[in-house]
């Protein structure tokens, strides 16, 4: 019975994800995430208090896979880069590949109250973050001002560089605007020149 009721969650939540990447936040109700997963029209009900409960823990996963690529990149010693470009540049080619998912965790364009696990998701996504931070710090990849500046500013400029082929996903750029992903690169190293010491 327990592990019936893993499946039934497991097919929610894979049914919340691919209605967001399709349409957005919007597009997660309850009922259509039912309907998706094949299960009865309660069975969400059981699983997830409310939409933000269900929203929260596909955040949850998407955080998660998030850090997992970045330090994947990060560990990748066959690259010809550092560490903090290959994790900079896995941080934004994901948040290209799945901009609802990303715009969710972080553009704020939809409002909803975080669960208890999605705040401590974020928190430990915050600490990895500072620690590649420290890392390349210590590497001399990146400038040696207090962390606490340097730190947010790298955040903003990866987030810029994230929303700027998806500001508003459902109204895409024009042809022949934005950046394409053989652009990601070199895009990256130039922002992140202007941060690696002088």
């Amino acid at each position: 019975m327990q592990e019936r009721a893993r499946d039934t969650r497991r097919a929610l939540i894979s049914a919340a994800s691919e209605l967001l990447a399709r349409g957005g936040p919007a597009h997660v109700t309850l009922r259509a995430v039912g309907a998706a997963a094949d299960v009865s029209r309660t069975a969400p009900y059981r699983h997830f208090r409310d939409k933000d409960d269900l929203l929260s823990t596909v955040a949850v996963e998407s955080l998660i896979f998030l850090r997992a690529e970045m330090q994947r990149a990060a560990a990748n010693s066959d690259a010809a880069s550092t560490p903090l470009f290959r994790a900079c540049l896995a941080y934004v080619r994901v948040a290209w590949e799945c901009p609802n998912h990303y715009r969710l965790e972080f553009g704020g364009d939809y409002a909803f109250k975080p669960s208890g696990v999605l705040e401590v998701a974020a928190v430990d996504f915050n600490q990895y973050f500072q620690e590649l931070v420290i890392e390349a710090q210590q590497s001399n990849t990146l400038i040696a001002d207090d962390i606490r500046d340097v730190g947010p500013l790298l955040w903003v400029m990866l987030h810029g560089l994230a929303m700027s082929n998806h500001l508003v996903a459902d109204q895409p750029c024009e042809t022949g605007t934005g950046y394409g992903a053989e652009d990601l690169p070199r895009v990256l190293a130039l922002a992140l020149r202007n941060l690696a010491p002088r």
